[in-house]
């Protein structure tokens, strides 16, 4: 399996936007598309790390292994820090009070990303270190309060997506 998605996600946040006449379709059309990216960059990264009473097999840890180098090579791609007034499309977003909440949940997902690039960097520094941090018996712990934040960011995330999608009019 290929790890991708987290240099996309990036593509799209540093995106420029070209205002179109139906601007409030035009954010929420924007906002449906980050909100995919993210839950799938979630879903993608929830099957990489494991919840800590799931027993992995030798086969998941190699498997995981791969997958965490992958993801350890995608994420060189993407700039350690993230401020959420560079990004064209959140800019966009927020310049709509009523997509403002929106744009700041997206960019503390993103963080939350972010702060996993910066685990994995200080956990694994090299290849060796990679495998003896999967083929550890505390592999899924060490990861699982950072699981628990992403959830809990992703929940937030959804929360504002579904006001935002429920907008009818323009102002």
């Amino acid at each position: 399996m290929e790890i991708f998605g987290i240099s996309t996600l990036g593509a799209i946040l540093d995106r420029s936007i070209e205002p179109r006449g139906d601007v409030l379709a035009h954010r929420r059309e924007l906002s449906a598309e980050l909100q995919e990216n993210c839950q799938k960059l979630a879903t993608l990264l929830k099957s990489i790390f494991p919840k800590p009473e799931k027993i992995l097999s030798e086969t998941d840890r190699e498997i995981s292994e791969k997958n965490i180098m992958s993801l350890m090579d995608d994420f060189k791609r993407v700039n350690d820090e993230f401020f959420e007034e560079e990004s064209p499309i959140l800019v966009y977003l927020a310049g709509d009070l009523r997509f403002k909440d929106f744009s700041a949940r997206c960019a503390d997902f993103y963080r939350i990303i972010l702060s996993l690039k910066r685990i994995l960097n200080k956990s694994a520094a090299d290849f060796a270190a990679l495998q003896a941090l999967v083929r550890g018996p505390d592999f899924p712990e060490i990861f699982y309060a950072w699981r628990v934040e992403l959830e809990s960011g992703l929940t937030k995330f959804n929360g504002e997506y579904v006001k935002v999608m429920s907008i009818k009019f323009s102002w």
